[in-house]
């Protein structure tokens, strides 16, 4: 025979105990009872991002930013590492803005380089400005560099206040990988590329993301 109880309150018996209600115990206003909740009875688009656990939802980091802060020479017809020094971001401090070899997150650096602790794909871009010196060369361009190994490449005729930019999706392991940014010019003597005090994306500037794939 089935009845029905009908009241305003339940209210626990022995204190810090909460009630059981068919084998589920609510106490404090929640349920407590483990596995009480499955996906199958939670209403659809009822969960925010707030209520998940940190992780549950993809995020585009690592990421990382960093500029030149004061111009730099750049040797005639040599691959020249760009010191990008001054970080905007570095969201998981994979990023080495030094001019030395470090351990970041277990990974061997290199200088100024990015080594990403997490595997995916990642968006790696980065430019450079030269300044107003004239050259008789044919050629420059910004370089990403992948592990010792070219990987992308943005190039173009050499003129005064050339601007250069290079981007491209790169597979990263997430142990040992890493990536940074060169420029080359065969003008036939050393030119200078602009540094920047404060943030500008037309100026020397290298950074990552990873992609949600």
């Amino acid at each position: 025979m089935s009845s029905i109880v009908k009241v305003d309150t339940i209210q626990e018996n022995t204190s810090a105990n909460g009630i059981t209600v068919d084998g589920l115990n609510i106490k404090d206003s929640k349920l407590v009872t483990s596995n009480s909740v499955v996906t199958a009875n939670i209403t659809d688009a009822n969960i925010t991002a707030a209520k998940l656990a940190s992780g549950v939802l993809p995020t585009n980091t690592p990421a990382f930013k960093a500029r030149l802060s004061s111009d730099q020479t750049i040797a005639n017809s040599t691959d020249t590492l760009i010191a990008c020094n001054t970080e905007k971001f570095d969201t998981a401090g994979c990023y080495n803005n030094t001019g030395s070899t470090v351990t970041l997150n277990g990974i061997s650096t290199p200088a100024y380089s990015f080594a990403p602790n997490v595997a995916g794909k990642y968006f790696v871009y980065g430019g450079a400005r030269f300044d107003n010196a004239s050259g008789s060369g044919t050629l420059a361009y910004v370089l990403l560099i992948k592990n010792s190994a070219n990987s992308f490449i943005g190039i173009r005729d050499f003129v005064p206040y050339g601007s250069f930019f290079v981007g491209g999706i790169v597979e990263m392991n997430g142990s040992s990988d890493t990536v940074n940014l060169n420029v080359y010019q065969n003008t036939g003597s050393s030119k200078i590329i602009i540094g920047a005090s404060s943030d500008n994306d037309d100026l020397a500037n290298f950074g990552a993301y990873k992609i949600i794939t």
